[in-house]
């Protein structure tokens, strides 16, 4: 009679045993994945032209890069567009999602709440964007692969489940906040049973899996590549 609650305690907190080993999963693929690049000889100057001749001239470009895709934008105005809109909406979307994670509500997270749904619109926007032109434009069709569409459609999926959680489906944003904080130290808790918070967080879970081993890991790429981390050779 003892072994039935002991066996639905484990089952009621295997979602935060998942978590709890896919965020352990993100951070040490990652950072295994990244040292690999830092590691990585480059015997040969190769930095891309019109290249910066100095230290401060590079890390000017870098900055460019992160936060305004100088380069798509001189390639593609629709994909630059889309990228930028795309990559801050999900910059403001993870900065609310830090009440989640925070013991405490801060208040200068109220900012970000209030704005919420214009970051939540422009994450959707551009991902169509992106997912449309993929799909139209031929020469993107040809060389897309099919984990190409597997990020577009989690990242879409994850982005409207979660707008219709906040709009349509009600959910206690305290458990949840506890399930995500106990993920985190170690301190299991049930997640809310909750047809519309499993839909959004099944995705979630997909994606912190597949991160470390796929091209989402881009950001620290830019970072790391010599066509943009390299000066002149001739400085």
């Amino acid at each position: 009679m003892l072994a039935c609650p002991s066996r639905l305690a484990v089952f009621e907190l295997l979602p935060g045993y998942l978590f709890t080993a896919a965020f352990i999963w993100l951070l040490t693929a990652t950072a295994w994945r990244i040292a690999s690049w830092v590691t990585t000889p480059l015997p040969l100057p190769i930095p891309l032209a019109p290249t910066p001749r100095t230290h401060v001239g590079v890390a000017g470009r870098l900055l460019l890069e992160c936060f305004t895709f100088r380069s798509l934008a001189r390639a593609n105005k629709t994909t630059w567009a889309a990228s930028l809109i795309f990559h801050y909406g999900l910059l403001l979307v993870l900065i609310v999602h830090l009440r989640f994670v925070l013991p405490q509500f801060p208040l200068w997270l109220l900012p970000f709440i209030r704005l919420s749904g214009w970051a939540t619109t422009g994450l959707l926007l551009g991902l169509i964007i992106l997912l449309i032109r993929r799909i139209v434009v031929d020469r993107l069709r040809y060389i897309s692969a099919p984990s190409d569409y597997l990020h577009l459609l989690l990242l879409l999926t994850i982005a409207g489940s979660g707008a219709a959680l906040k709009r349509l489906w009600s959910t206690e944003l305290h458990a949840v906040g506890e399930f995500l904080r106990g993920a985190l130290t170690f301190d299991w808790q049930a997640l809310p049973a909750h047809a519309g918070l499993w839909l959004h967080l099944a995705p979630v879970l997909l994606l912190i899996a597949i991160f470390p081993i796929s091209k989402l890991l881009h950001g620290a790429g830019v970072l790391l590549s010599p066509t943009f981390n390299q000066r002149d050779p001739n400085a």
